[in-house]
């Protein structure tokens, strides 16, 4: 990198985020870089409560997108147009940005890599078992990666000339374009650095079944997009989900057809317990105590039977359903797109 400090961009998304927002801002404010290089932008996808005034109120660009039904690709897509220097740090208001995080991920960048991402962490990782499950999925791998999350430091022209992201998507535009960058040659690169704490504020079963339909939903919609393509993004994912969560059925419908309703339950169970076999490997590799690597072993066992749904979702919506949508502003039960 050129040693000279450039300008950056930081494009900030979020609906009803009056509780996160300020904190945001400041943590930026906060960072270790020049301030006068930084403009922050807030897009807000249709907010109910004061999130657009808390933005005004901090001094931010604020973009509202007033919409019924928003998408984290048309929010991420309007402070990336709306910007103008050589680099965009985008982020969800739902984090904070690690004072040392600017500097370190611009040192990383050479004539090829097109984006860097550090580790995202829970900022109350043992708040509840939901958040100790989060903090375990935000273990990712180092160097060359397939694809950036929400927060990460980026060329802003590349992105540009590939038409930014997929914003019909409703989760899953960040693998999606990742993929797209990564086949006209660019490559994005992980490393270990802190990168944002994020609050997943989860305390529901409820949540807890949402975001696993929707990670559900976004394999299939992602994964069938990409299957013609060599890659085949998430492809493997869609079809490990859709195994795994209806082998055990058919496993008891066959004990049941061929009479051998106790051999047909034994090795059901044996499939759905499968995932508690990698405790030790898990507790090896993540440097995590016993427990919490039994608890995210459960999640895995279980978390495929509300991603199966989010599957089935997608394939209803394929055959003619409604589509899935976000609930922004004045949103209505039903959308035909």
């Amino acid at each position: 990198m050129n040693p000279t400090s450039p300008n950056i961009d930081i494009v900030i998304i979020g609906i009803n985020v009056k509780k996160y927002l300020a904190d945001c801002i400041a943590s930026i404010r906060a960072a270790d870089y020049p301030q006068e290089l930084l403009t922050i932008t807030f897009v807000d996808g249709g907010s109910s409560d004061d999130s657009v005034a808390i933005g005004l109120a901090a001094g931010v660009r604020v973009i509202e997108l007033n919409d019924t039904y928003p998408t984290p690709g048309r929010g991420r897509n309007a402070g990336l147009f709306a910007a103008t220097a050589p680099f965009v740090q985008f982020m969800d208001a739902d984090t904070l940005l690690d004072k040392d995080w600017l500097k370190t991920a611009l040192e990383q960048f050479d004539e090829k890599i097109v984006a860097v991402c550090g580790k995202r962490s829970e900022r109350w990782p043992d708040k509840n078992n939901y958040h100790v499950i989060a903090s375990v999925e935000w273990h990712y791998e180092q160097g060359p990666c397939r694809y950036f999350g929400g927060d990460f430091l980026a060329r802003r022209e590349p992105l540009v000339t590939e038409g930014g992201f997929d914003d019909l998507l409703i989760a899953g535009e960040e693998p999606d374009f990742s993929a797209r960058l990564r086949r006209t040659g660019w490559i994005i690169w992980r490393i270990a650095a802190p990168m944002t704490l994020h609050d997943l504020n989860m305390t529901t079963f409820a949540q807890y079944w949402k975001r696993a339909y929707r990670s559900g939903h976004a394999y299939a919609e992602v994964g069938l997009r990409h299957l013609k393509i060599p890659e085949r993004l998430w492809a493997r994912e869609l079809l490990r989900v859709s195994v795994t969560a209806l082998l055990p059925f058919l496993l008891l419908l066959a004990g049941l057809l061929l009479q051998r309703p106790l051999s047909g339950f034994l090795l059901a169970l044996a499939v759905a317990v499968k995932p508690l076999l990698r405790v030790p490997r898990l507790m090896k590799s993540y440097q995590i105590t016993r427990y919490i690597a039994l608890l995210y072993s459960l999640h895995a066992a279980f978390v495929v039977y509300p991603q199966f749904a989010g599957v089935l979702r997608y394939l209803r919506t394929r055959c003619g359903g409604t589509p899935l949508v976000n609930k922004g502003r004045n949103a209505t039960p039903t959308l035909s797109r």
